[in-house]
């Protein structure tokens, strides 16, 4: 910081550097101000000797005569009494008063028991993943919602913590939209050490559609995970982390027909173990703004407990990686890229459903009134010759719907141009939340799924039925770019009443803005 004074206009000049950028401050001097602000020094005993003789002089002021510190400066009827010459003595020679100080009998306690205090409590609508991403296999029925099968959903969380926030206590309830699909999650985490550990309890309900014979049945699925957790950070950018639980799911088939009403209900038991790396030197600047490189890797696996049918083995496996990277252009604006794949083996597979945008506001059914499906494909259906135990979105890619293909292995490619409109080309500070954080994007998809093996790898293919006559169907290579299928498009995004939405319009790779794009209204930051 430097300070100077500006010529004759009395200016002062101040130079402040914020990050990269230098601001130059201005202040006008208020004369009147300064003089009842400036403090003389201390006239000596010549100088007060001419000024009393110079006030004395001009008639100003009449003079007091001098009492002496000793005798009563009260004007009173009685003579003054005699100093006491023992008070005198010890007013003049102190003596040491013995007292007690409060550090001298100070000790060190221990900290227990714990104080806890409220960290946050939080009401509103939250469309996250809060337990697992992976969802019980359903037949290939569709839309697919991680969170719930609806919109929206109402969230209240609570937190606690101790003073040092070595202890934190967590608890939350989400209602959905239908009063059904409800979430319970409870979390424990215990961060005195380097090492951190913590307990979770999450209890998911779902409405969901199994299929069964070209026929869609209505049902419920009540999944309960029991998960501890274990992190240890290498330093301020990498860790490692470990999360193993059981977990429990009961599915429950209604019955609408003959062919459904025997039907029982089924549970299963499965053992979990989520073992990942995380780096992250990311900074966030602004909101939905980075700048730098994460990503992170990632294994599963797990292990179904209890009885087995014969034929069927119990083991899944899954590896995964996501790595992302940001690139400032010019202040705010950045370009933001996204790698991301899954790859699952063993006798129990994983299904991976490519199509759309995470958190994707889904209203209304998802056939038209034309035929066409508004969410979700059903004639891509999967393998019928593979073993599939859980379920999975692959995102983003915008311009197709969700399953525009499916497999037991999944990659995403995304690019997007993130313009913050108003905090870019002006350089003043914005307190409206809309304004301040309205971005313009301009983004680019690509993905791929596929079964078996990478030799198996090949752009995928979407099957169209005649909505007259259902055994009629035509088969065409998907738009993209070799073995990927391709989007492109525009989005806008800024945070309204608290929460930060997007809005984007895709299009297919088959043409300059051929057709009309398919809308995604959704909620979150980044991809």
């Amino acid at each position: 910081m430097e300070t100077r004074e500006a010529g004759e206009n009395h200016q002062v000049s101040e130079v402040t550097r914020q990050g990269d950028d230098k601001i130059l401050y201005k202040l006008k001097i208020d004369e009147n101000a300064l003089k009842r602000r400036n403090v003389s020094a201390r006239a000596t005993t010549y100088m007060k000797d001419l000024m009393e003789k110079s006030v004395i002089g001009a008639g100003e002021q009449i003079i007091q005569p001098q009492v002496p510190q000793q005798e009563d400066i009260f004007q009173h009827e009685f003579k003054n009494e005699k100093k006491d010459s023992a008070q005198l003595a010890a007013l003049n020679n102190p003596e040491p008063v013995n007292e007690s100080i409060v550090l001298s009998t100070a000790r060190l306690y221990p900290y227990k028991p714990l104080k806890f205090a409220t960290d946050y409590i939080i009401a509103g609508f939250n469309n996250n993943v809060l337990g697992t991403k992976y969802q019980i296999y359903q037949g290939g029925s569709g839309p697919i919602q991680l969170s719930s099968n609806n919109g929206l959903n109402g969230i209240i969380n609570l937190g606690t913590a101790d003073i040092m926030e070595d202890v934190k206590i967590s608890g939350g309830f989400r209602l959905s939209t239908n009063l059904k699909d409800n979430d319970w999650l409870f979390q424990f985490t215990n961060l005195r050490r380097r090492l951190d550990w913590g307990l979770m309890y999450y209890r998911n309900v779902q409405t969901v559609t199994f299929t069964g014979n070209n026929t869609y049945y209505p049902g419920k699925v009540l999944s309960n995970l029991y998960q501890g957790s274990v992190s240890y950070p290498f330093d301020e950018a990498r860790s490692l982390r470990l999360n193993f639980g059981v977990r429990r799911d009961n599915i429950v088939l209604s019955a609408t027909d003959l062919a459904s009403l025997p039907e029982p209900n089924s549970g299963k038991t499965y053992g979990l173990m989520h073992l990942e790396y995380v780096y992250d030197n990311t900074l966030n600047p602004a909101q939905n703004i980075w700048d730098g490189i994460r990503y992170k890797v990632y294994l599963d696996y797990n292990s179904q407990i209890g009885k087995i049918p014969e034929g069927i083995g119990s083991k899944t496996y899954n590896f995964g990686f996501d790595a992302r990277a940001y690139y400032p252009i010019y202040r705010n604006f950045i370009w933001a890229g996204r790698v991301a794949g899954d790859f699952s083996w063993g006798n129990q597979k994983l299904i991976y459903y490519l199509g759309g945008i995470d958190n994707w506001f889904m209203f209304g059914s998802n056939q038209k009134s034309d035929g066409t499906y508004r969410y979700f494909n059903p004639n891509n259906t999967p393998a019928p010759d593979q073993n599939y135990a859980f379920q999975s979105l692959a995102v983003n890619l915008r311009g197709f719907i969700q399953n525009a293909a499916n497999g037991n292995n999944a990659s995403v490619i995304n690019s997007e141009f993130r313009l913050p409109v108003f905090t870019t080309f002006f350089n003043k500070p914005i307190n409206n939340a809309f304004i301040r954080n309205f971005q313009l994007i301009q983004f680019v998809d690509l993905g791929t799924a596929w079964n078996g093996k990478y030799s198996s790898l090949a752009r995928p293919s979407i099957t169209y039925y005649d909505p007259n006559n259902p055994t009629v169907s035509v088969k065409i290579k998907a738009p993209g770019v070799g073995p990927f299928l391709g989007g492109y498009g525009f989005g806008v995004r800024s945070t309204l009443l608290g929460y930060f939405l997007k809005f984007d319009a895709g299009w297919p790779m088959n043409g300059f803005f051929r057709g009309k794009p398919i809308y995604y209204f959704s909620m979150g930051v980044d991809f």
